[in-house]
């Protein structure tokens, strides 16, 4: 069987699950449970388990309610990391808080190349984890390409497809956590559909001829 790294594992001979967080020499893989431990195991004392990695605490019986007179929410999708440095798992989310149901996808770049690593329909008001990494790690944490399709029944404003490229930097550690209401909890949360700052090239032409030191 094929793993790669945020794959959701069981292990085979002991009541143990957790999140692949490294390959290393000689078929061994690191396993880090959710106590922040990376155990060290063979491949072949594993196997995946299926699903889409929400929260443990998830309530999966609670039946999702939609207000149908609120008014629509056309922005607010997030990328949110969840966990304590010291306690050495990261988790990853994709937080919808607006009113679109989004189907989206997420590769990591390699050069050239991209490997899938989730494929997904989130509904409005949901989220879900989607990958999962070691702290210790964070200069490997993977370049995401992320693409976003969005979908409602109710009228609202033609959207383009949202892609990006995202990557989390150590740096961007520094800052403080957010609490997000969805998750109940406090992350590091990235707005995906920020829209794109431009000046324009008038607006910069102008900024510098008005910058532009008196001449004599």
């Amino acid at each position: 069987m094929k793993f790669k790294i945020g794959d959701f594992v069981r292990f085979v001979d002991e009541p143990i699950e957790g999140h692949i967080t490294s390959f290393q020499n000689n078929d061994i893989i690191g396993v880090t449970d959710d106590s922040g431990f990376e155990i060290p195991v063979p491949a072949n004392k594993i196997t995946l388990v299926h699903g889409n990695m929400r929260r443990d605490d998830d309530e999966t019986t609670e039946t999702k309610i939609t207000a149908t007179h609120a008014p629509f929410v056309d922005r607010g999708i997030y990328l949110g990391i969840a966990g304590e440095q010291k306690d050495g798992l990261a988790k990853f989310f994709f937080i919808n808080h607006t009113s679109y149901d989004i189907l989206i996808i997420a590769n990591e770049i390699n050069g050239t190349k991209r490997t899938g690593i989730f494929a997904e329909k989130i509904l409005a008001s949901d989220f879900v984890q989607f990958y999962s990494a070691n702290f210790t790690n964070i200069g490997k944490w993977p370049n995401f390409e992320i693409q976003i399709l969005r979908y409602s029944v109710s009228p609202h404003n033609a959207t383009p497809i949202l892609h990006k490229e995202f990557r989390v930097k150590p740096l961007d550690l520094l800052h403080t956590k957010e609490n997000d209401h969805l998750l109940g909890i406090k992350v590091w949360r990235y707005e995906l559909d920020k829209p794109e700052e431009n000046i324009g090239l008038d607006k910069l032409k102008d900024h510098f001829i008005s910058h532009r030191p008196n001449q004599r």
